[in-house]
């Protein structure tokens, strides 16, 4: 199960996974730059407009003005949560080039075998959103489950793990298997798939969660998967 990430990692340095990392981090800072500055400028509009209304004197030794306060600690939080978001916003972008990926997979290690149809820059970011909204969706469900397992570590975690993995492994499946099954091959290949499928998931869920490393995981995913779909094929055709 680890042979199609070890193989994905090794070749990260190639110049087009460097590209596709380079364009979804350029795309993803552009559009945080422009979010920062629109929530700041609205930020400062929730400031009153005299702010002696907001200033008050401390312990009747030093004034405190709270709108500075105020407009100082909501710039503060928006950054937080921009860092935090960084690597879903730059994966929802990798999307767009992930298909680039694959074919640089296959024409690596599987140059003999029928080349894929490429997809379409909105075809693959459509999938994508698709199933980026599920699984935002469904985590959120999961919070009831979460929330009562806060304090249990093991099984918060196996809940994350069995949730994530297997949208991460219908996710990228589809995405790899689009370039050459029709979406009814899709389905039946998916079921036969089943455990190692949802093993690789469980594994691009652990990649996620790794600090850095998670923006290098939706290109470690595709390229895996691709390993994993064509073992799988290899397995039918024998």
């Amino acid at each position: 199960m680890l042979q199609p990430f070890i193989l994905a990692f090794k070749q990260l340095p190639e110049p087009t996974f460097r590209a596709v990392l380079l364009k979804s981090v350029g795309l993803t800072v552009a559009v945080f730059v422009v979010v920062y500055f629109i929530a700041g400028w609205a930020i400062e509009g929730m400031m009153p407009s005299d702010p002696a209304a907001w200033t008050f004197n401390l312990l009747w030794l030093f004034e405190v003005d709270l709108s500075s306060w105020a407009e100082g600690f909501g710039k503060v939080v928006l950054v937080v949560v921009l860092f935090l978001l960084f690597p879903a916003v730059s994966s929802l972008f990798i999307a767009l080039f992930l298909d680039e990926i694959a074919a640089a997979v296959e024409a690596r290690h599987y140059p003999n075998d029928p080349p894929g149809k490429s997809l379409s820059m909105a075809d693959a970011f459509m999938l994508s959103l698709k199933f980026s909204v599920v699984m935002i969706v469904l985590n959120i469900v999961a919070l009831l489950l979460y929330l009562p397992l806060l304090f249990v570590p093991p099984l918060n975690l196996i809940v994350f793990y069995l949730i994530n993995g297997y949208l991460f492994s219908r996710e990228y499946f589809e995405l790899v298997s689009s370039r050459h099954l029709g979406p009814t091959e899709i389905t039946s290949a998916r079921k036969q798939g089943g455990g190692r499928l949802f093993m690789t998931g469980v594994g691009i869920a652990f990649l996620m969660t790794i600090p850095l490393v998670n923006l290098l995981a939706p290109l470690v995913a595709t390229a895996a998967m691709v390993h994993v779909f064509k073992a799988m094929r290899a397995r039918a055709s024998a």
